[in-house]
């Protein structure tokens, strides 16, 4: 099953529609598309201050889709609640996480959404309308989930002149001390973080403005298959207090097993889909 099913099913089930009725199954799957991600499409995920602003974000109104006997839908919220539907909103929520617009692929149907439009009709209503939809694959994803080892991670802060300095210094220590263990990621958060990456891009490029910056934490994480191993991690950093860089503080520490997943594709045929009421 994928997110939008969950509207789709009750569509299909109200208006009777055939199972290879693939435009309609499309239209209501999209539907479910612009709702699955709760208050998105409203303008909780939308907004940027400044540049897309959302007023009354903190009164944010869930969505609402009207689907009618063929599919299309209309997306509002309730009266009087904050946030917003636009085209923008909705064409924003419509284009996520869709790789190839003219071949959504889910269980139920292919969905096209090349030739779709979206038109504001009132204020916080927006139609769309267009969707075309294909026969769904032969085939089913499916995600193996399997115990992979276990994650250690450690934060310490540092602050004031040379922050940004004695942070790198405090990560190369731990490069050092534990490189017999796993290749450590470490990012200085408050510096490069979001866009650096575990090859210490930052290490070498960033010494201008990294070293300006007056109030970094450190945070370092590796992955492990013994957690004993892994356990070293914690102990490190929390030796850094007072064998590593000076002003350190702010220790936290979390050790947590996880979980690998694989992808594969199998026969639709291969799959019993079945169900179960509970009282």
């Amino acid at each position: 099953m994928a997110d939008p099913s969950l509207t789709l099913g009750p569509a299909l089930a109200h208006y009777g529609w055939a199972a290879d009725d693939w435009d309609r199954l499309a239209r209501a799957t999209m539907a479910g598309h612009l709702l699955e991600c709760g208050a998105q499409v409203t303008g909780g995920y939308y907004a940027d201050p400044g540049l897309k602003d959302v007023p009354g974000l903190a009164r944010l109104g869930y969505p609402i889709a009207e689907i009618d006997a063929d599919g299309h839908c209309t997306v509002g919220k309730p009266p009087g609640t904050g946030g917003m539907v636009d085209e923008h909103s909705v064409k924003e929520q419509l284009l996520y996480e869709v790789h190839d617009p003219s071949a959504y692929l889910t269980p139920d149907v292919v969905a096209d959404i090349s030739d779709s439009q979206v038109d504001q009709i009132a204020p916080d209503r927006v139609r769309l309308t267009g969707v075309r939809g294909h026969p769904r694959t032969d085939t089913l994803k499916v995600n193996v989930c399997f115990e992979s080892g276990w994650l250690a991670e450690g934060e310490i802060s540092y602050a004031g002149a040379r922050a940004a300095a004695r942070a790198r210094l405090a990560a190369e220590v731990l490069r050092e001390r534990l490189r017999d263990v796993s290749p450590l990621r470490a990012d200085l958060i408050g510096v490069a973080s979001v866009f650096a990456d575990d090859a210490g891009r930052w290490w070498h490029d960033m010494a201008g403005a990294a070293c300006e910056a007056r109030d970094v934490r450190l945070r370092v994480s590796l992955r492990h298959a013994d957690r004993a191993q892994a356990e070293r991690l914690a102990r490190e950093v929390m030796a850094l207090y007072t064998c590593g860089p000076a002003g350190g503080g702010g220790v936290r520490t979390a050790l947590r097993p996880t979980l690998g997943t694989l992808s594969c594709l199998l026969p639709r045929a291969e799959v019993a889909a079945r169900f179960e009421m509970l009282d």
